[in-house]
């Protein structure tokens, strides 16, 4: 853990009663009309001698400058569940159970089933879980209860953690995964270090770091160390999902371009975990979500008619509702935009519970105004009747196709009007909600059927005001177009030269962009849900190995810059590192932890049998004070654990 060192002054103040001779008559104003008061100088002065009777010096001895210290430490707690371990406290469950534990597979491939089991050690859940938990915990640090430890974190106090020898600096030659302090039979191993990985598996490492004195801004990194096809067997030699040779080896700088399928079909999320207790909260404690649902042209067939593009829209669509918790924890509420070139059916924030969404005919389909859908979303999810003041906030939007709407044009549903008028005083954001708020309606919008540059700039204004707001609004895009890769519309000109990269980069909250196929919506809608509905902050949801890796090694290998406050609306994988709304972590040794889960979907996955991945995974920190967080690059090699790896 790389360490930083702060200048910080310690000055102490002393007193003398004895004063120089050549000093000793001196008596200054000052000191005379504070001591004496109206009595003059002559007298003062009459009859002294050589006693001081009034005297008085500040001295300030032993000065001193001392370093300050920003020195990391770390500790952790893993779990691994493959079928055996935590078998006595879980069984396979169904996605639409309500009580079920899924781990999303990826949307894009329907022989990628999701993981789905259900806690079976209490009839509370959450105890239930927390059993399973304990059953599947393999080691830590510090853990020294019994015989070589339980596997299971020792209880500690953060206000000794740096002073107290509990936590452990790893990497660069240091000695901490060798500590005694760790699980004794993972002594001196990486930290994944699983052999035998097999689809259905799932493990976890929640990390917590300490920053001994001082603040100071921190990174989650790590890099490819190896990957591996060691061979093909015969089954992965005859599947037609294997693609690289037999004997390839890729090391860090091939990480984009490697084959070894292993990365790509291993699944990884990272959030903040501010409870510490290795589990994402699937679903919020209070969610309140908008599901806007593109209603244009290019949505074609009816509803009614089995098959057609509304038709598994629809059904998909009514699929994602009813996979959503029915426990209080979550509202929904709906629009449409483009029927008859509006924003219709409007549903204001209620239960899921028998909830569901309709769909207009052919002919009244028209244009997309995504702005509008967007803005009046964001007014229901804070103004709706059932609004809540401390519930999460998210915009789930369906859609095939850019932005289209008239110049000009306004819009209204729910009492809500679109755009926000920008009133003096009252609502200082709403300058955001347009491109020029001293016109009324958009002013990019175009009177053809063509998206154009000008009207993508718009949308991005809007949904970037919408993600970034007082209180965040995470935006959920999910792309039911035909070809996900399609360029945008002839006549587009624009730097996007297809839609998935628009919508992912200018609408979406990074890392809640997805491409499903429209005959595939209904069968993804469990996972779908499962990688939207989050309660704890999700900074990578549901990506692959190679993704996250390649997050972990971006910034010049500083990696993903964290966010101490996590009410504000920084974006850790697209945002600037130096964005104000990205803050310190607390010093003085205080806990932050952050959660590291890894899964296999179920899959036939003989084309994955013998590959192998050794990755490192690691903090980085720098100190808060005169610093932005820009970062600087990393003294090399950077304090991360060595080589931690995972093969199937």
């Amino acid at each position: 853990m790389s360490r930083t060192e702060e200048p910080t002054i310690v000055g102490r103040g002393g007193h003398s009663t004895t004063m120089n001779d050549d000093r000793q008559f001196s008596v200054s104003r000052r000191k005379v009309l504070a001591g004496l008061g109206t009595i003059g100088i002559a007298s003062a002065g009459a009859g002294l001698g050589t006693t001081a009777y009034f005297s008085d010096q500040e001295t300030f001895q032993n000065n001193q400058l001392t370093a300050g210290t920003l020195d990391m430490l770390v500790d952790w707690e893993e779990h691994y569940y493959n079928g055996t371990l935590g078998a006595d406290f879980a069984r396979l469950a169904s996605p639409d159970d309500p009580n079920a534990y899924v781990l999303p597979g990826p949307t894009n491939n329907p022989n990628s089933r999701s993981i789905s089991v259900e806690f079976t050690g209490d009839s509370d859940p959450q105890v239930a879980k927390d059993m399973f938990w304990d059953a599947t915990s393999i080691e830590a640090l510090p853990d020294t209860n019994g015989n070589g430890g339980d596997g299971i974190q020792d209880e500690f106090d953060d206000t000794v953690v740096c002073t107290s020898d509990i936590l452990v600096n790893v990497g660069d030659g240091n000695d901490g995964l060798d500590s005694p302090r760790r699980t004794a039979s993972s002594r001196g191993d990486p930290l994944i270090n699983l052999d035998d990985v097999k689809p259905g598996d799932f493990g976890e490492v929640t990390f917590s770091y300490h920053l001994c004195d001082n603040p100071g801004y921190v990174w989650m990194n790590g890099e490819l160390v190896e990957a591996r096809e060691n061979g093909h067997t015969e089954p992965e030699s005859t599947d037609p999902q294997t693609a690289g040779p037999a004997g390839e080896v890729s090391g860090p700088a091939d990480l984009e371009t490697s084959q070894v399928e292993l990365l790509d079909e291993m699944r990884v999320r990272m959030w903040y975990d501010p409870d510490c207790n290795n589990q994402v909260t699937e679903a919020s404690e209070d969610l309140d979500i908008m599901i806007a649902v593109d209603a244009s042209g290019s949505i074609d067939g009816s509803a009614g008619l089995e098959g057609t593009e509304a038709y598994n829209l629809l059904q998909g669509v009514n699929a994602f509702i009813g996979s959503l918790p029915t426990d209080g924890t979550v509202q929904v509420g709906s629009l449409h935009f483009g029927e008859n070139s509006d924003i219709t059916r409007f549903q204001g924030l209620t239960a899921p519970s028998g909830f569901s969404i309709g769909y207009p005919s052919e002919s009244d389909r028209d244009n997309t105004p995504l702005p509008p859908a967007l803005d009046i979303a964001e007014q229901e999810l804070f103004n709706g009747s059932n609004a809540r003041a401390g519930a999460q906030k998210a915009i789930a939007v369906f859609t095939d196709g850019g932005p289209n709407y008239p110049e000009g044009s306004t819009y209204s549903a729910g009492g809500y009007t679109a755009p926000r008028p920008a009133t003096s005083g009252s609502d200082p954001e709403a300058v955001n909600y347009s491109d020029d708020p001293s016109t009324v309606g958009y002013e990019n919008g175009t009177q053809d059927g063509n998206v154009d540059a000008n009207e993508l700039a718009e949308t991005a204004l809007v949904a970037g005001e919408v993600r970034n707001s007082g209180t965040p609004v995470r935006i959920a895009v999910v792309n039911v177009g035909d070809d996900p890769t399609a360029a945008m519309t002839s006549g587009a000109t624009t730097a996007y030269t297809d839609l998935p990269t628009y919508l992912e980069d200018e609408v979406a909250t990074t890392n809640f962009y997805f491409d499903i196929d429209l005959n595939n919506l209904t069968a993804a809608s469990d996972s779908l849900v499962a990688s939207v509905v989050v309660g704890e902050e999700v900074f990578f949801t549901s990506g692959t190995l190679r993704e996250a890796l390649i997050a972990l090694s971006g910034n010049d290998g500083r990696g993903i810059p964290l966010d101490g406050n996590r009410s504000t609306g920084f974006d850790e994988l697209d945002g600037d590192e130096n964005d104000p709304q990205r803050d310190c972590f607390t010093g003085g040794g205080q806990t932050h932890c952050v959660g590291f889960q890894w899964w296999l979907p179920v899959d036939h996955a003989n084309q994955i049998q013998s590959d192998s991945v050794a990755f490192d995974v690691g903090f980085y920190t720098e100190q808060c004070r005169h610093n932005d967080g820009l970062g600087m690059i990393p003294e090399d090699p950077v304090e991360t654990t060595p080589t931690p790896g995972s093969s199937a």
